[in-house]
């Protein structure tokens, strides 16, 4: 399959944070990218959200690896159009995570979603899932602005985006502002022993109820302490639920915090209580309804 390619401009802090932490985190793993059973149970949550019978297009914007594509078409959409800003994440997606018999309908896009508009249709859709706690990846506040704009564009009336966010609830608790916990890491076939360490800073946004959280991030070989990943950083822009009310009525669409995962989904709620890797998708993390008006 042919990934279509936008030429059109993002910010380097995003760029930055693809190439330095979401494409060499695929190989950790403890990450998330190519659980599909924790995507079946993602969409399921959505789809109860959406409150209808899925229609036959819909939208899945920062789709990363495409963890959620198998799921979102054995619901029965017939075009699912996937944008997302990683080609490494897309490409491994493809190869990893859809099926051949799932290729027909499927639009695969790279490009920053805010510039994704062209290829998406003209009257909208109906249905937008937006996963992966990706809300909050643009932490420049007109941009986060233009962020929630573009995903309202695309929505037709009466039309739905469904979203996990963990809003002002990313506050690191002292006991969580810095961890380190054994995982393992897939380096050029061989499966190799690492430490995963996260520091976690609150920076306030000024003028604003806002806040940054900036995460700094490193994988080091458990034997020799050798990096596979890099020291480097991620931010994530913390909007409280107030907040983020005005901006999406703002954008012309009605929000509901409709409330956390670990109550809304068993999938979540066992696999927390019992496993406990879900990091920020676990239990402070909600489900939220934007509806356009």
């Amino acid at each position: 399959m042919t990934i279509l390619q936008l030429d059109s401009p993002t910010d380097d802090r995003l760029l930055k944070a693809v190439s330095q932490h979401y494409e060499p985190m695929m190989r950790v793993h403890g990450e998330i990218n190519f659980d599909l059973g924790l995507g079946r149970a993602e969409v399921q949550l959505a789809a109860a959200v959406y409150g209808h019978t899925l229609p036959a297009v819909a939208y899945l914007p920062c789709c990363g690896a495409l963890r959620h594509v198998p799921a979102l078409l054995a619901s029965g959409i017939e075009l699912l159009f996937a944008v997302d800003l990683s080609f490494g994440s897309l490409s491994a997606g493809l190869a990893r995570n859809v099926s051949g018999d799932d290729l027909g309908k499927l639009t695969v896009c790279h490009a920053d979603i805010r510039q994704a508009r062209e290829i998406l249709p003209d009257e909208g859709v109906r249905f937008i899932f937006l996963g992966g706690n990706s809300m909050g990846d643009v932490t420049d506040v007109d941009g986060h602005l233009e962020f929630i704009a573009a995903l309202a564009d695309v929505l037709s009336p009466g039309g739905v985006m469904v979203f996990d966010y963990a809003g002002d609830r990313y506050a690191p608790k002292p006991d969580d502002a810095v961890t380190e916990w054994p995982e393992t890491f897939h380096a050029d076939g061989v499966d190799v022993a690492v430490i995963d360490r996260r520091a976690r800073s609150m920076t306030p946004v000024a003028g604003t109820a806002m806040q940054i959280l900036r995460i700094t991030c490193q994988v080091t070989d458990a034997a020799t302490g050798e990096d596979h990943v890099p020291e480097h950083a991620y931010s994530k822009l913390i909007v409280p639920d107030r907040v983020l009310t005005e901006q999406f009525a703002g954008a012309g669409l009605h929000l509901v915090n409709v409330g956390r995962v670990v109550d809304l989904s068993p999938y979540h709620h066992d696999r927390v209580r019992d496993v406990a890797d879900l990091g920020m998708l676990g239990t402070p993390n909600c489900y939220y309804r934007a509806t356009r008006l």
